[in-house]
């Protein structure tokens, strides 16, 4: 059994643009379900325990960046360097596939304007379609655990997950969904899910790639788990862009 865990960076909601991350990245990262109870489970819980003393604390991005609600020592410059090299270690360590969907709002809203779709509703529809490729490329089962937004945004991914499996999308039938993908099961950050506390480590380095700011992971961690195509791209097959823009910076290349 396959786990793709979803974690966002960014808002949803096109009437909020930052102007300094005016995008939406929603990210997922399969795993197979022994390889997150045996190994990742225990390497982010060692890791946990290393740096801050206790397993029970829970990486999210915003914090230890901001170095705010339990993450204060990364204000120190060698306990930041420490905790980045041991985060990148468990990363390393762990098998996982990547998939990312980041979504330009403001050249979404340019393009499609009225007619523009809900940046998580339309990157989720993304990262089933390559979930549901990947299942069946590997002959096997999935099911999908998405990070709590709060109850109503909940409802909705749920009812866009059952339209997904009822009508299927634009390139797969419902029964490709359907008999691959088994169901998804929302998580709240608090229940201290390990897959979840990754794919928040990755989704933001993503965004802040594409928009070309620093970097706090080593980003070749990152393209070497996309998924990718059978000549070794992963852009377009773990990483996906929208709105695509012919003949704008090659995702992969200098920026991203």
């Amino acid at each position: 059994m396959k786990i793709l865990f979803l974690d966002e960076s960014g808002d949803h909601n096109l009437l909020v643009l930052d102007k300094d991350y005016p995008i939406f990245v929603l990210g997922g990262c399969i795993m197979d379900e022994k390889e997150h109870d045996e190994k990742a489970k225990p390497a982010l819980s060692s890791f946990k325990k290393k740096s801050f003393g206790t397993e029970k604390i829970i990486l999210h991005f915003r914090d230890y960046a901001r170095s705010v609600n339990g993450f204060e020592q990364m204000r120190i410059k060698e306990f930041r360097a420490g905790f980045y090299a041991g985060l990148e270690d468990v990363m390393r360590g762990i098998d996982f596939i990547l998939l990312a969907c980041v979504i330009d709002k403001n050249r979404h809203l340019e393009k499609y304007q009225l007619r523009a779709m809900d940046p998580y509703l339309l990157s989720l529809e993304i990262l089933v379609e390559r979930f549901a490729h990947y299942l069946k490329e590997a002959g096997d089962q999935g099911v999908i655990i998405a990070e709590s937004r709060g109850s109503q945004l909940d409802n909705e991914i749920n009812l866009a997950f059952l339209g997904l499996k009822i009508n299927g999308t634009r390139f797969l039938k419902p029964k490709d969904i359907a008999q691959r993908i088994d169901n998804l099961v929302i998580h709240r950050k608090d229940e201290n899910v390990v897959g979840l506390q990754i794919t928040d480590s990755l989704v933001s380095p993503i965004g802040r790639r594409y928009l070309g700011y620093k970097d706090y992971l080593d980003y070749r961690i990152i393209e070497d788990k996309f998924r990718k195509n059978r000549e070794g791209n992963y852009l377009g097959s773990g990483l996906v862009i929208l709105p695509k823009k012919i003949g704008g910076p090659r995702i992969g290349s200098d920026r991203l």
